[in-house]
């Protein structure tokens, strides 16, 4: 097995999605976390658009592979790693499910942007396109 580590940072919900997949199937790995506010050189070298997470898969030759953005990371480990598969079998279903992941990371985004506005424009503007987004689960 592949010995893998995870770059992270402990308050980035897109890294919780890959580590909840790993604790999930039972893979051991390795977590560092990073300062994003103070990017580290050798953080830039592996990560090429400077965000958490990465995951890093140490191959047989020992040389290491490079993994970005969480949903690949995530498909990633449930393609080759044992255990209950994390998606769907169905390829209409594992569809639907993405889609509604990608639904949850905009509206997750519309929550960080209504809670970091920088004035009450902003601020009511975004409030009501989150509670829009919202309704859409409601409904």
């Amino acid at each position: 097995m592949n010995a893998l580590t995870l770059i992270s940072h402990p308050l980035c919900p897109f890294v919780q999605r890959a580590a909840i997949v790993l604790l999930e199937k039972g893979i051991q790995f390795d977590r560092i976390d990073v300062d994003l506010s103070a990017k580290p050189d050798w953080f830039l070298a592996v990560s090429p658009t400077g965000k958490v997470p990465v995951l890093k898969v140490r191959q047989d030759n020992a040389q290491d592979a490079i993994l970005f953005e969480s949903m690949v990371i995530c498909e990633y480990l449930d393609e080759t790693q044992g255990g209950t598969p994390m998606y769907p079998i169905d390829a209409l279903a594992r569809a639907r499910n993405r889609a509604w992941i990608e639904f949850a990371s905009q509206t997750q985004a519309e929550a960080w942007q209504f809670l970091h506005a920088r004035d009450s424009a902003t601020a009511d503007a975004k409030r009501t396109a989150f509670r829009e987004r919202l309704g859409k689960l409601e409904s």
